[in-house]
């Protein structure tokens, strides 16, 4: 439902709270006056950006996680969730500040309580999200260091992960691949696949540290242990003693063009949210940072550096991988690797990005919020 429809079942005093909030006059007694009054203000440009400016870092932060969520109806545990997640500094009196963070978006006229039977459950008007969200880009777009260079060169990696997914089974098509007694593959069959894929890697000295963004992240390179780990979630490929093998399911998919749907999505948009769903338990915000990135960069290049000053603070660490490595390496990397963004790099060294149709057309469908993390065992 969109504002002036929800307003309509709006309990007076929300109505009230609401004109208190945004200083409006009208008489308080007519209900009718109070709507049409709100709604004037609410879609007004010069309140929507003043009400933008005047969030704090942390509820500015509870803003993108309300409306980056393609949701129209969240329950209470939905919005405290949010809340909690904005209010992660701040241990102590965090459930009672979450809740306060609820009670202003209702004055703000961001949530009201749904019309159902079930009780605690909320909805978002769904024409606020748009001019709320492109205030808030305004004003970051504002602030932002201004960066008006081209490269000279970039890479757009588009669709490359499929076929070299796709490659990967063929290559298990040939034989089985031995496997180490720590679960890898031996380092020459490594070295002779990595050369047959589009996108170049090495393979990996031991390193006990890379853990927690998928089952074979501590035997294989970033981009292919995904690869590896969306084969595996699959089914497309088996791990027996000493060796790894295409399976059935495997060899059907090899003779399935890529364009075909897989459980309702391209295998392009399966393995998007496969990666989603492996990195969130690592990265809680993922879902919000992989809408908000395209955003930013969908006017142009973004440097590395601004994407830092501005989505640092909403990184934690997780365990030795620090929130620089987790935005380089973990997000902005993997996301080319997804064709959801491009990179190029300027004379002076600096890495810079910019958005993809990829990124503008299925991410604005799709809704990582609600997806569940993977764990593979």
């Amino acid at each position: 439902m969109n504002l002036a429809e929800i307003m309509v079942y709006t309990d007076i005093r929300q109505l009230h709270q609401m004109a208190s909030h945004y200083g409006c006059e009208c008489n308080p007694n007519s209900k009718n006056e109070l709507i049409t009054t709100l709604l004037s203000n609410l879609r007004h440009k010069g309140t929507i950006a003043k009400e933008i400016e005047q969030l704090s870092r942390e509820e500015t932060h509870f803003f993108l996680l309300l409306f980056l969520d393609k949701r129209t109806q969240m329950s209470l545990e939905d919005l405290l969730a949010k809340a909690g997640v904005a209010l992660e500094a701040k241990k102590e009196r965090k459930q009672e500040e979450a809740r306060t963070y609820i009670a202003k978006a209702m004055k703000r006229g961001w949530i009201f309580p749904a019309k159902t039977k079930a009780v605690g459950q909320y909805q978002v008007p769904h024409d606020i999200r748009e001019p709320l969200l492109q205030a808030w880009l305004l004003r970051w777009q504002n602030e932002a260091e201004p960066f008006a260079a081209e490269p000279e060169a970039y890479r757009d990696e588009g669709t490359a992960l499929v076929d070299d997914i796709m490659q990967f089974l063929q290559f298990l098509q040939r034989e089985p691949v031995p496997l180490t007694a720590d679960g890898s593959m031996y380092k020459r069959y490594q070295q002779q696949l990595l050369q047959f894929l589009q996108i170049k890697e090495e393979p990996l000295a031991p390193q006990r540290w890379r853990f927690g963004y998928g089952l074979h992240f501590d035997l294989y390179p970033d981009r292919f242990s995904l690869i590896y780990d969306f084969c595996y979630y699959q089914r497309w490929i088996e791990e027996v003693p000493g060796q790894v093998m295409l399976t059935e399911a495997g060899l059907e998919r090899l003779q399935t063009p890529s364009g075909d749907a897989l459980h309702g999505d391209t295998l392009y948009h399966e393995v998007i949210r496969f990666w989603m769903r492996l990195y969130k338990r690592a990265i809680p915000n993922l879902p919000m940072l992989v809408q908000l990135i395209p955003m930013m960069a969908s006017q142009g290049w973004v440097s590395q550096r601004e994407f830092s000053r501005s989505l640092l603070p909403w990184i934690r660490p997780f365990y030795y991988d620090e929130p620089q490595n987790i935005l380089v390496n973990r997000i902005l990397k993997m996301m080319v690797h997804l064709g959801l963004i491009r990179v190029g790099q300027v004379h002076d060294g600096e890495w810079i990005y910019s958005g993809t149709y990829a990124s503008q057309s299925w991410l604005r469908k799709y809704n990582g919020f609600t997806d569940t993390t993977i764990l593979l065992k």
